[in-house]
């Protein structure tokens, strides 16, 4: 395919990979990085209207470029050239090697806080980052690794399946939707083929939970995973200390744990913990209990610097975490002209290029700290809240009965207010008592984040979320503020009033 691709004189140019998870999108992907084509990998098929909204915004961003794939009228309606592949010409071709340099692949940000970029990864940027996901898990050409992530997010492209291939180990991937809907399905997987390197989001480990019997589980061996790493989203305790308990007759090991920190514009990983280290959980002064995220590998750097004036701050102090190294995007796809384009959060310190990533943290002894998106902070009368903090508080109190919460910002003539849109399983919705289970949720949360929430409930599935899962906060409050969310019966607004 490779010679194919060559041959139709793509070579520098940007594929769009329409095709499903599985191995016909594994061979494609492969055969772009060879022919020195420029992959891009799209949720195939978009799922329901907003996602095929988002795939429109994200190939109108793109610009000209090829769609692999059999065709699709999404695909059609922005111009794509098609080409079939089994219509290539492969017959084998003498081809040079791409430059390091040169863009391999352009990674669609998640879009959690903005709509989505595309992010252009060079070769030399995958190479480095597979060392350095070697150098903290520990893996090598015996790996593993069985996983449902979805090939278009960067966590399952550049972990799940390019990192096995580069240590010349083995890649076990399920589809994403064959988890979703029986997460047994992927742990009876780990446990029959003895997988050593697995993960998840944390919504991945609660469905786990929610969703495996304690008879199920304990028919299950996961005691060969070595490495069962958690990121996408800050890393909740309750997540994991939940799966290990729910797991314990599964011969599960809390130590294989491996927390991740890691972004598109970095290519995937940023900070892990050590292959073995297990969880370490950091309680702030104000008592929220977070999860580290480890350290940097060695070839790259990280650094905490005030969000304003940029200097960098002492250990121990919040601020917005920065990167470098050689794992660092070379820049954001540039439609109009086809070019890559610096990326404007990029800023050079005595010939060192810095990636300011948005995010806030905190380097302590064990690590990395993640706290939030800094576009996602809540100021209620002066007082600064992390969402993530209200929305661990919540989940922590409510259990099984919510899915999801987003907390985001309630405006009310002048005055902010911190809301809690709260998602309702499909199972519980007709049982809750949502009055009671709204005051349940308030004030364990007002206790710790020193404002009093209001909480609506919501439709499961309702709250907007990126293409990786991750819930989109920002989209969620404007829906709200809108009046567009399934809301449910029983929203009790006086809680921010009592």
């Amino acid at each position: 395919m490779a010679a194919g691709l060559y041959r139709a004189g793509l070579s520098g140019t940007p594929v769009v990979l329409a095709l499903p998870p599985g191995l016909d999108f594994s061979i494609a992907l492969l055969a772009c990085l060879r022919a020195g084509a420029i992959a891009v990998p799209i949720p195939y098929p978009p799922q329901g209207q907003e996602a095929k909204q988002r795939l429109t915004a994200m190939l109108g961003d793109l610009g000209i470029a090829t769609a692999l794939g059999t065709g699709d009228p999404a695909l059609d309606s922005v111009g794509l050239r098609r080409v079939d592949p089994a219509e290539l010409d492969c017959a084998p071709l003498p081809m040079p090697f791409p430059a390091p340099d040169a863009p391999a692949v352009i990674q669609y940000s998640s879009g959690s806080t903005r709509t989505p970029r595309g992010i252009v990864i060079s070769h030399a940027n995958i190479v480095a980052n597979q060392h350095m996901i070697r150098e903290m898990f520990d893996s090598g050409p015996d790996t593993i690794a069985l996983n449902w992530l979805p090939p278009h997010h960067d966590m399952g492209l550049f972990g799940a399946l390019l990192h096995p291939l580069f240590l010349g180990g083995t890649a076990i991937l399920m589809p994403p939707m064959a988890f979703i809907q029986r997460p047994l399905r992927w742990l009876e997987a780990i446990s029959h083929h003895r997988a050593t390197i697995a993960g998840a989001p944390n919504f991945g480990y609660d469905l786990c939970v929610r969703r495996v019997s304690p008879d199920q589980a304990a028919t299950l061996d996961l005691s060969s995973l070595t490495v069962t790493f958690c990121g996408a989203e800050p890393v909740r305790a309750a997540s994991l200390m939940n799966f290990a308990a729910h797991f314990a007759s599964s011969r599960f090991d809390p130590d294989s744990y491996s927390p991740c920190y890691g972004l598109a514009e970095a290519t995937l990983l940023a900070a892990s913990t050590p292959c073995g280290a297990g969880v370490r959980t950091v309680v702030r002064d104000d008592g929220h209990r977070h999860i580290a995220c480890g350290i940097a590998p060695s070839a790259s750097r990280m650094r905490i610097c005030g969000p304003q004036d940029g200097q960098v701050l002492p250990p121990g102090e919040t601020g917005e975490i920065c990167l470098a190294g050689p794992h660092v995007a070379i820049g954001v796809w540039h439609g109009a002209s086809g070019t890559v384009a610096p990326m404007p959060e990029l800023y050079d310190e005595d010939g060192t290029s810095w990636l300011r990533t948005g995010d806030l943290g905190v380097l302590g002894p064990h690590g990395l700290v993640i706290h939030d998106r800094i576009k996602d902070l809540i100021i209620v009368h002066g007082r600064n809240i992390y969402a993530a903090d209200a929305e661990a508080i919540a989940m922590d109190v409510a259990g099984a009965s919510l899915q999801a919460v987003a907390a985001v910002a309630l405006n009310v003539a002048a005055d902010e207010r911190l809301l809690l849109l709260c998602e309702v399983p499909r199972t519980h919705a007709r049982t809750l008592d949502l009055d009671a289970l709204a005051e349940k949720i308030a004030r364990p949360v007002a206790e710790g984040c020193g404002a009093l929430p209001e909480v609506a409930f919501v439709a499961a599935g309702a709250l907007p979320r990126t293409t990786s899962g991750k819930i989109r906060r920002q989209a969620a409050r404007q829906a709200y503020h809108a009046q567009t969310l399934r809301t449910l019966a029983g929203k009790d607004a006086q809680w921010a009033n009592a």
